[in-house]
């Protein structure tokens, strides 16, 4: 009797043991999968980086020149308005 339980136990220790480096592994082969996406996605995000730096100052005269036709846009909306109140009266 005391020898089947310690085999019994001995193979349910075995299984135990089997399936968890089992389980071990496949997390380890999707932390190698994740590992090689994230590379991927830096190395991405780099040439973004890099590829857009240039665009600072070019954006910085877009930008002034937006709102410098903002400006303009105003001023005529202002005087469209002033003439409309002027032909309703």
């Amino acid at each position: 009797m005391k020898t089947l339980l310690t085999r019994l136990t001995l193979g349910l220790v075995s299984v135990i043991v089997v399936l968890l480096a089992g389980h071990l592994i496949l997390i380890a082969a999707a932390l190698i999968r994740a590992n090689r996406n994230l590379a991927k996605l830096v190395g991405g995000l780099e040439a973004i980086r890099d590829n857009t730096a240039p665009l600072g100052a070019d954006l910085t005269a877009i930008n002034g020149a937006a709102v410098a036709l903002r400006d303009g846009l105003v001023a005529v909306d202002e005087h469209l308005r002033e003439i409309a109140r002027l032909v309703r009266r």
